[in-house]
């Protein structure tokens, strides 16, 4: 007899480039699980095991779909789409026929990541070696008084950035939208001559989608969302193009716990999105 208590989940990559079905309980009692280490804080994992043999890939390949990533004793594949840099899945051995796997719940459809309960977080930053950190970019010119210059990467280093902002970082804006509900990314939006970059656009591809007005930057190597990059003009007549906004997750020394995280409800904003065929 089938279990009541579990549900099947349709995902997908932004682009729908990869899309996926799985069996997990119900949203009354599902627990996703945060963990602290370097790249699952960086990409706002939210990790839910699937009931096993229940993951079914309904369009694409993990193999040549989804671009693979490792790092430290290289125990752990990454999976993630090199189009849309959204983040899949994670496993425990490169072979597909083993079920030691999770699932970057942030990919699932019609969540709100919001009110997701979280089970008891991982704390994988006690786990292995130490995570390096990149070294930091140069300012981008001198540093004024009472400002900070804080340093930022993605999880292999081949993008890193500094920003000189003014005062200290207290607040960021959580979106909910179709691109950022799946990142998990935490905003600031400061100058772009206060941001000076190492590895752009060499290392980053950029993703746009809808009115083709904002185009999201992440690292090629290791997927990690880094910046927005935008076009046009506000309403107001301001030119966007001297904003770049900045993921708070992939920035050093930040306590995301100790910021106010002001929500965004971009889902609300047309065009609804609709995952590609």
């Amino acid at each position: 007899m089938s279990d009541p208590t579990l549900v099947e989940y349709k995902g997908n990559c932004h682009c729908g480039a990869f899309k996926f079905a799985l069996k997990a309980p119900n949203l009354a009692s599902l627990e996703a699980i945060e963990c602290d280490c370097s790249i699952c804080l960086k990409n706002g994992y939210l990790r839910v095991k699937p009931v096993e043999r229940s993951f079914v890939i309904e369009k694409g390949d993990e193999g040549s779909t989804l671009v693979s990533y490792r790092f430290g004793k290289k125990d752990i594949v990454h999976k993630f789409c090199p189009t849309c840099g959204t983040s899949v899945l994670a496993r425990s051995s490169a072979d597909p026929q083993l079920q030691d796997f999770w699932i970057n719940f942030r990919a699932v459809k019609d969540v709100d990541f919001w009110s997701l309960p979280r089970g008891a977080p991982h704390q994988g930053s006690e786990l292995g070696e130490a995570y390096q950190i990149p070294s930091a970019v140069q300012a981008p010119g001198p540093i004024p008084d009472g400002s900070t210059a804080y340093h930022g990467s993605c999880h292999c280093g081949s993008i890193a950035f500094t920003v000189v902002h003014r005062g200290n970082i207290t607040s960021a804006c959580s979106c909910n939208c179709s691109s950022c509900g799946r990142s998990g990314a935490a905003w600031i939006y400061p100058l772009l001559a206060d941001v000076a970059f190492r590895g752009v656009p060499e290392y980053a591809t950029e993703y746009t989608f809808a009115q083709m007005d904002t185009f999201h930057g992440f690292c090629k190597v290791c997927g990690v969302e880094i910046y927005e990059r935008f076009i046009g003009f506000t309403n107001e007549g301001e030119d966007r193009s001297l904003t770049r906004a900045l993921n708070l997750r992939v920035m050093h020394g930040i306590d995301l716990n100790a910021v106010d995280m002001e929500k965004e409800d971009g889902k609300a904003y047309p065009p609804t999105y609709v995952v590609p065929a």
